[in-house]
């Protein structure tokens, strides 16, 4: 089936059935350039079926699921819409957009709930896939200033096997774009059989993913499908990051400003 995404839907509604056809004319009520944004979970909800119903669909029209159906209408819309705009000054607005949207919806006191277990692991895992490994490592690197290892693997064998070896006095931070990435949901299931706290940092709070935090942190809300891994989302990632491990700080104290200080000093003479 060939054409842009809603060609597809049109020539698709003439063999549709009843149920489909209504599922079709609600589909295209909708804003298209807020369509895009919107995860399977949030649009299954806003139209009143399961998301089984909107993955079918999706297939049905040839894509292979729903994030790939967004991608190319994103696709569309670019295609339709000019962009006149310096591309440095509108990468520069959408990285601090990102940052400020992610400030806007900060849970602080989540943060320092999230630091006690930080400080109080037995042992701390932080993974993620794609672009959030940029996230995941800038967890890891700033943490050991403060005297804490918090383990990172990027192969998805190593994760799962990690994984299923932590215990209730674990964590496991998740760091998910979309909460609807595979791998990462499995992590967070092998997790939840295990007891072990789960951290979630994520732009959507109704994903799957998200069913598995028992702590939950919001980066920039939206994110086009073909803006998938862009790196204005990882600078909102990089800022809960930042705050996070700013709540670690705080609670460790003076432990904290001294560990910080044996690190400077071990590395003190890496710099001419």
């Amino acid at each position: 089936m060939l054409g842009k995404v809603f060609e597809r839907v049109d020539a698709y509604r003439d063999n549709a059935t009843k149920t489909e056809r209504k599922f079709i004319d609600q589909l295209k009520d909708m804003d298209r350039n807020s369509l895009i944004y919107l995860s399977i979970t949030d649009l299954a909800e806003s139209l009143g079926v399961a998301e089984a119903t909107v993955l079918r669909f999706c297939r049905k029209l040839g894509y292979k699921g729903f994030q790939d159906f967004k991608l190319h209408l994103s696709q569309d819309i670019a295609t339709d819409v000019g962009d006149d705009e310096s591309k440095p000054k509108r990468l520069a607005d959408e990285m601090a957009d990102s940052i400020l949207q992610a400030y806007k919806q900060l849970d602080y006191e989540e943060c320092l709930r999230v630091a006690d277990k930080i400080i109080g692991a037995r042992k701390l895992c932080v993974f993620a896939v794609g672009n959030s490994q940029i996230a995941a490592l800038a967890v890891k690197a700033r943490l050991i200033k403060a005297g804490i290892n918090a383990e990172n693997a990027s192969d998805n064998h190593a994760q799962a096997i990690i994984t299923a070896n932590l215990s209730k006095n674990d964590l496991l931070i998740l760091f998910s774009v979309s909460g609807g990435t595979l791998d990462i949901i499995k992590l967070a299931e092998i997790a939840h059989a295990n007891g072990t706290p789960v951290v979630v940092i994520t732009n959507y709070s109704k994903s799957p993913l998200s069913k598995y935090a028992d702590y939950l942190l919001y980066t920039s809300r939206k994110e086009a499908a073909y803006e998938g891994g862009s790196l204005a989302t990882v600078a909102s990632q990089i800022y809960i990051t930042d705050v996070l491990c700013t709540a670690v700080f705080e609670r460790l104290g003076e432990r904290a400003t001294e560990n910080a200080g044996k690190a400077s000093g071990a590395v003190s003479d890496k710099s001419v």
